[in-house]
């Protein structure tokens, strides 16, 4: 008889794999790429992309901590980095905000336990708006993801740059969908079966304000995935899946990368 908790195993197993490919990569920064959910900004003051240049990033909030668990994550931020960035986006097509007054909540920091929990590297935290309207459209995350791709590359020094993003797939806060494995399971497969395979005018054709929403209210959260598809320059993952633990929200993996040893 199947085991309604074997999908938050076969997660657990993801998360350490992706870990594993990550580790593989020997990133000496990473680029972490994550959305603030009303903590800091809100709808009177929402960047739409922001580069975090303070000396150190850390989170979550207490609040986060104190209700969901949710471990802290310090880390030193890569500030030379993060300020070149800054200066060589202009000419990429992109205007970033900057802020030296930030914290990360848990959309950085549970990635970052899970795929970094050495906490040994420093990182350039960049938010994006998912939460805000008017949010960006799918096409405009796609391009500030190849934007970002191009600036990595005009980088004045030889560190080995990684990547890590948080996002979701269809979530319901708050509303009649609330509480299921998933609010849209049949927009998961269908999204996730076109990110698997590359299909990037597919995705942003898919992904807009108004599907996304019908899906669940806070389901623009996938658009950090459409900015990994332009970031890999509209490349199919090297592997992608995802997994519907029972009563969580479904548990989405992809990553780019040359490890195609690492998963078996």
């Amino acid at each position: 008889e199947p085991n309604p908790d074997a999908p938050i195993v076969d997660a657990a197993r993801d998360y350490d794999l992706m870990k594993k490919r990550m580790a593989a990569t020997r990133p000496d920064v990473l680029i972490v790429i994550a959305s603030d959910h009303l903590n800091q900004f809100f709808m009177d003051n929402m960047p739409a992309f922001l580069i975090g240049k303070a000396p150190r990033a850390e989170g979550p909030f207490p609040h986060e901590m104190r209700t969901f668990g949710i471990a802290a994550y310090r880390a030193a931020v890569e500030v030379d980095v993060a300020k070149n960035m800054l200066q060589l986006a202009p000419n990429m097509g992109v205007d970033f905000s900057f802020s030296d007054e930030f914290h990360i909540d848990h959309a950085f920091t549970v990635p970052l336990n899970f795929i970094r929990p050495e906490i040994d590297l420093p990182i350039v935290p960049l938010f994006t708006n998912v939460m805000a309207p008017p949010v960006p459209p799918a096409r405009r995350f796609f391009e500030v993801g190849k934007a970002i791709r191009k600036t990595i590359e005009e980088l004045p020094s030889n560190k080995r740059v990684g990547v890590l993003s948080s996002g979701h797939l269809a979530i319901e806060i708050g509303g009649p969908k609330e509480g299921r494995s998933s609010s849209d399971p049949e927009f998961d497969r269908r999204m996730m079966n076109m990110v698997g395979r590359g299909e990037v005018e597919n995705v942003i054709k898919e992904a807009t304000w108004e599907n996304m929403m019908a899906s669940g209210n806070v389901t623009p959260g996938f658009l950090n995935f459409v900015l990994l598809m332009g970031l890999a320059d509209g490349k199919a993952p090297t592997v992608s899946g995802v997994r519907f633990p029972k009563s969580k929200g479904s548990v989405p993996y992809m990553a780019w990368d040359d490890q195609p040893g690492v998963l078996p």
